[in-house]
């Protein structure tokens, strides 16, 4: 079990670590990760229904490791100055990144987004969508990572390699 837990570990850091240095900006979402793993047994006068299927699902949560990877963020980013920003993550994957109309419908499927709202009928990847309106939630935050990702932003001094820090 002490290894999986390394790998875990090792993983979220070295994911930081790459985005830290690669963006001047990273935005999650708020996400209350002990209400959503809260369980389903209930009480003995009230008892839970699916609270195997609840389980499976809480153990699923869990595993991804999510509060791990932000603490490997925050903890990251101090070294490079990077600002890791929390959002209120309620109706980031229902409303339309193109005209802001919010709806459960325009969430066709986990994967297809399509927006309902008359004149619109923005389509988009379903994941993409959402974390357009993710970096919108956070003040239309602009990436540090210069033209898509390809070259490092002039803001940011180059870190060494040997030492995970910038040389000055």
């Amino acid at each position: 079990m002490g290894r999986v837990t390394d790998r875990r570990a090792d993983f979220c850091a070295q994911t930081a670590v790459h985005l830290v240095t690669k963006n001047a900006l990273v935005v999650l979402e708020d996400l209350k990760i002990r209400n959503m793993a809260a369980s389903a047994s209930g009480t003995q006068a009230a008892p839970g229904t699916r609270v195997a299927q609840k389980r499976g699902l809480n153990r699923a949560i869990l595993d991804k490791g999510w509060h791990r990877l932000e603490l490997a963020l925050t903890s990251a980013a101090r070294y490079t100055g990077t600002r890791v920003a929390k959002v209120n993550p309620a109706f980031t994957s229902q409303r339309c990144s193109a005209c802001g109309f919010a709806s459960e419908g325009n969430r066709e499927s986990q994967a297809v987004f399509a927006c309902k709202a008359p004149g619109c009928g923005h389509t988009a990847h379903a994941d993409v969508n959402a974390a357009i309106n993710i970096k919108h939630a956070a003040g239309h935050a602009v990436s540090a990572c210069g033209n898509l990702g390809t070259s490092r932003s002039a803001k940011q001094e180059p870190v060494s390699r040997a030492t995970g820090r910038n040389p000055s």
